[in-house]
C-alpha cells in the first residue's frame, strides 16, 4: 500500500494534520506513507518517524498559476503510482490535481462542487468543527482523544538556546509572537494585532519580573524593530528582546519551550508553542478558534473580533 497525503501549506495548517499521519500509520504500519508539501513548509513534516518520505515543491507554482511546472508535479506523482491520497487542501484545484495524477482512491473535502467530481470519498466541509478533526474524519475511524501535535526538536537546539539565555542573563521570560496571515498564500497580515493593541498588549506584561521575547520569523524582525521604537517606556524597552528571524523554527520552539507564558496571534508559531509549552495566551481576531486554537487544556483564548465574525475567511482564506 502507498499512500499520499497532499496539503500546500502553511505551517500552523500543516502541523494539525500530523495526527492524521500517526493515526494513518496505526492504521496501515507496512504501508508506504509520504508527504506532498510546498518546500517553504517542509520543516515541519521532516524528522517525522511516521513518514516515509517528504516530497517538496515550489508552491509559487500553484498560487501563481505556472501551468506547465504544475503538470511536471502531476507527472513525477503520476510516476510514484501510489494507491491512495488525502487532499488535505479544500480549493477544488487540489482534487484535480488528485484526479490528474491517476491515483485510484481519492479522499478530501468538499467545499466547492467540483470537487465532489474528482475525489472518490468526500466530507463536507462547512461546520464550525476544529481543522484537527476535519483531518481525522477523512479516516473511517479515528481516535478522538489522539491529538496531540508533532514537531521535533533536537538536544543541539535546546543547548543552543540555553546557552543564548545565559549569555544574555535571560531568566525568567514571557515569549510576544504578534504574526499571522504573512506567507506564500496569504499576505494581508489580517491576525495580527494592530499596532495600538500590540503595544498595549505589551505594556501590561510584568516586565520588573520578566524579560521578554518577541519570536517571529525575518518578515517579522523589522515589523518588531518599528514598534520597539515607538516603546516610551525605557525600562520595558530595555527587558525587550527580538531575536525574530535570529533562530530556525526548532531553535525558536526551542526558546518557547522554556518560556514563562506565551503570548500569541493565531499563527503557525502558536501551533508550534503548543507541542512544548500549555501555558498559552491565545489572540484571534477572524478565525473561530473552535476551528483552530490549540486542543490543550487552561489555555486564554482572546477573540478579539468575535462580533464581526464572517465564516467566509474560515471557509476560504478571505472574507471579500
Amino acid at each position: 500500500m502507498k499512500i499520499l497525503l497532499f496539503k500546500i501549506g502553511a505551517l500552523g495548517d500543516i502541523l494539525m494534520t500530523t495526527p492524521l499521519i500517526r493515526q494513518l500509520r496505526k492504521k496501515y504500519p507496512d504501508a508506504q506513507i509520504d508527504y506532498l508539501c510546498g518546500k517553504s513548509f517542509s520543516q515541519i513534516i521532516i524528522n517525522n518517524k511516521n513518514l516515509n518520505n517528504s516530497i517538496t515543491f515550489d508552491e509559487n507554482i500553484i498560487y501563481n498559476k505556472k501551468i506547465f511546472k504544475c503538470l511536471n508535479l502531476i507527472k513525477k506523482i503520476k510516476l510514484k503510482k501510489y494507491n491512495k491520497i488525502y487532499v488535505l487542501d479544500k480549493h477544488w484545484i487540489f482534487s484535480l490535481f488528485s484526479f490528474l495524477s491517476k491515483i485510484k482512491e481519492r479522499i478530501g473535502f468538499y467545499r466547492d462542487f467540483p470537487s465532489k467530481i474528482f475525489l472518490t470519498k468526500h466530507i463536507k466541509y462547512k461546520t464550525v468543527k476544529h481543522e484537527i478533526y476535519y483531518y481525522l474524519s477523512l479516516l473511517n475511524k479515528y481516535n478522538k482523544t489522539d491529538t496531540k501535535l508533532d514537531f521535533y526538536i533536537s538536544n543541539n537546539d535546546e543547548k543552543k538556546i540555553k546557552k543564548y539565555l545565559k549569555n544574555k542573563q535571560i531568566n525568567k521570560f514571557i515569549v510576544f509572537i504578534n504574526s499571522g496571515g504573512d506567507n506564500p498564500g496569504e499576505k494581508n497580515n489580517i491576525r495580527k494585532l494592530s499596532n495600538r493593541e500590540f503595544l498595549n498588549e505589551l505594556e501590561k506584561i510584568n516586565y520588573k519580573n520578566n524579560n521578554i521575547i518577541l519570536v517571529g520569523g525575518k518578515n517579522d524582525k523589522k515589523y518588531y524593530d518599528e514598534m520597539l521604537k515607538r516603546i516610551k517606556n525605557n525600562q520595558l524597552k530595555n527587558k525587550i528582546f527580538n531575536v525574530a528571524g535570529k533562530f530556525n523554527l526548532r531553535e525558536s520552539t526551542a526558546i518557547m519551550k522554556y518560556a514563562k507564558n506565551i503570548k500569541t496571534t493565531d499563527c503557525g508559531a502558536m501551533h508550534l508553542a503548543s507541542t512544548v509549552n500549555k501555558k498559552l495566551s491565545c489572540y484571534f481576531k477572524p478565525t473561530n478558534p473552535k476551528r483552530k486554537a490549540p486542543l490543550i487544556k487552561n489555555i486564554k483564548i482572546i477573540w478579539k473580533n468575535k462580533n464581526k465574525y464572517n465564516e467566509k475567511y474560515d471557509l476560504y482564506g478571505k472574507i471579500n
